[in-house]
């Protein structure tokens, strides 16, 4: 959150909704000058309001100069729109009818009905009825292109076949944002498994010198206690291969060497790289 100089803070086209009515108006200009703003404005990098048209006013009637904002930067132009029209929709007391009539606007603008319907906080289907009531009072076809949520322009032939756009649409842009959630949360797990896998390795070879669980290993192949790991690796192999049955050896024993070379691994894989 940042103090802003009102003076600097633009209003230009982000203003959707109708007015706030003049009661009301003055009831929140009495609030921001016992209280201050308690919801900061929302700015985009140009100190654009995005929301908070009326708090920006009524800051000025009450005589403030600088007011608590939150700057958005980057943003895209629908990006922005979105912000206009969903804090508003969410926190304002607004009716069916300045949502429908808004529905109506965003619609002859090519905007989807799933698009509408999150900006505005409704349903889609609660947008499509909304249209259909409305075209019943003009002429058909008056939109015969529709505007995906992918920015691109699809014939509009008729409420079926928009609608199947619509829905493929969401549906593929709903896969690519899971795809690039579980890719990130891989590279996250992934990246996480090779610090755990340093500091293993860092904590197993400082305490090296003591571990009297690689001492046993040593002595089982028949190596002195200050074998390395991977000394201990490399005779495991030719020790398995000499109890062998098929090389005179017994099962027992092949059992044995088995089992006691996969716990070897499971606890000291990590040294048997070693030149040592």
């Amino acid at each position: 959150m940042d103090k802003i100089q009102i003076e600097r803070i633009k209003v230009a086209h982000y203003q959707v909704w109708p007015r706030m009515a003049a009661e009301t108006f003055e009831q929140l200009v009495s609030d921001i000058r016992k209280h201050g703003i308690i919801n900061p404005i929302i700015l985009d990098e140009e100190f654009t309001v995005l929301d908070g048209h009326h708090r920006l006013e009524a800051a000025r009637k009450a005589g403030l100069t600088l007011i608590d904002c939150i700057i958005r930067v980057n943003l895209t132009e629908d990006e922005k729109l979105e912000i206009a029209h969903k804090v508003n929709s969410t926190s304002r007391s607004l009716t069916p009818a300045d949502k429908k009539r808004r529905a109506v606007e965003l619609r002859s603008e090519q905007r989807s009905y799933r698009q509408i319907a999150v900006w505005l906080g409704v349903g889609k289907s609660t947008v499509e009825r909304w249209i259909r009531e409305h075209e019943g009072r003009v002429p058909n076809g008056t939109v015969n292109r529709v505007k995906g949520s992918d920015g691109k322009e699809y014939p509009g032939r008729g409420e079926r076949m928009s609608d199947k756009i619509e829905q493929l649409e969401s549906d593929n842009a709903e896969l690519k944002a899971e795809i690039r959630k579980l890719k990130g949360e891989v590279r996250d797990r992934d990246l996480k498994i090779r610090q755990l896998e340093v500091e293993l390795v860092q904590h197993k070879w400082r305490s090296h010198s003591s571990d009297n669980g690689l001492k046993v290993f040593a002595v089982m192949v028949g190596l002195k206690e200050n074998a390395s790991a991977y000394e201990i690796n490399r005779e495991f192999r030719k020790a398995r291969a000499r109890v062998h049955p098929d090389t005179g050896g017994s099962d027992w024993a092949s059992i044995r060497y088995n089992v006691a070379f996969d716990t070897f691994k499971q606890m000291y894989g990590y040294a048997t790289r070693s030149t040592g």
